[in-house]
């Protein structure tokens, strides 16, 4: 009888009070654990919140800085570029035009005017000289830079040239380009 009563506490200990113990320390402990569980979470969303931040901010500071690059570098760059293409469309545009509204005796038609017949070629010009002596010549005038300079800009800068440096231009004007506005400008202030 000694065994049925050894196995009988085994059974009620295993099958009793095995489980009430575990219910109670689960009982017990449930709440520290969980505390300890929500405390451990709410500081690892914490931590990766702030890296999350960290490299936010990383970025839109790296992104502000490349602004303020092409703000400060590219910006001129890109005046440049288009005051550069401006200058050639201007060029090709007055080059275009030049010849298309000047009737025979030389004077411009008034607008709305139909332009006279256009007079037969008398010479054609002479063969381009090479590109060091165009800007030796262009340089010995007496306005600057002026082979990049438009029509428009350099008929300008005529007023203000005495009798012989219009006639240096004159003479520059008629064996490189032979843009008429300036050609007729000289005429204008020589006569």
């Amino acid at each position: 009888m000694g065994d049925d009563n050894s196995t009988s506490e085994k059974a009620l200990d295993l099958l009793v009070y095995g489980p009430l113990g575990l219910a109670l320390y689960v009982r017990d402990t449930v709440p520290t654990f969980a505390r300890v569980f929500v405390s451990r979470g709410r500081s690892e969303v914490a931590s990766r919140r702030r890296k999350v931040n960290e490299q936010v901010n990383d970025k839109v500071a790296n992104a502000r800085s490349i602004g303020e690059f092409a703000v400060t570098v590219g910006a001129p760059k890109v005046k440049e570029k288009v005051e550069e293409s401006l200058r050639t469309a201007r060029s090709l545009a007055e080059q275009a035009f030049t010849g298309l509204v000047v009737p025979a005796d030389g004077t411009p038609a008034a607008p709305g005017e139909e332009p006279a017949a256009r007079p037969a070629p008398v010479a054609t010009r002479a063969p381009r000289p090479d590109r060091e002596e165009r800007r030796a010549a262009a340089a010995s005038l007496a306005i600057p830079d002026y082979d990049e300079l438009s029509a428009s800009q350099v008929v300008e800068r005529l007023d203000g040239l005495g009798a012989h440096e219009l006639a240096a231009v004159r003479e520059y004007e008629e064996s490189h380009r032979g843009r008429r506005t300036i050609l007729f400008k000289i005429d204008q202030l020589t006569a």
